[in-house]
């Protein structure tokens, strides 16, 4: 699903996903980036959701090793909303640029609103 739209010069317009923008950082040889978008934005929100359904269907309590691993990802998850952070910031960046304009889309709403949703029922697992 589409969350950033760039358009430059008038020529140039490329819609982006979530999933399009990591892999443009790798075919660009941006390895770095791939990488630590790539871990906040897929590796990252997946594992914990992951790990939130394994306690919630294991009814892990917080000494078991699972109950510890979802602390962490209740820990983890303060984190998740930096990858939304960077394309806002992104976006006002290429607002200020003259010939460019960036537009938001529903795919980093939607996105935004799962990371937030999921942080929620992560930490609510971790008081029960």
């Amino acid at each position: 699903m589409p969350a950033v739209s760039v358009t430059s010069f008038v020529l140039f317009d490329a819609t982006y996903s979530i999933v399009d923008g990591v892999f443009d950082f790798w075919s660009d040889g941006r390895y770095g980036l791939f990488v630590l978008v790539f871990l906040f934005s897929v590796v990252l929100p997946l594992g914990k959701v992951a790990v939130g359904i394994w306690a919630w269907l294991a009814g892990a309590d917080s000494g078991s090793p699972l109950g510890r691993l979802l602390r962490a990802a209740a820990w983890i998850s303060r984190w998740s909303m930096l990858d939304v952070c960077i394309v806002a910031l992104l976006v006002v960046a290429l607002e200020g640029s003259l010939l460019t304009t960036a537009d938001i889309h529903a795919g980093l709403v939607l996105f935004a609103a799962g990371v937030v949703v999921s942080t929620v029922a992560t930490h609510r697992l971790v008081r029960r």
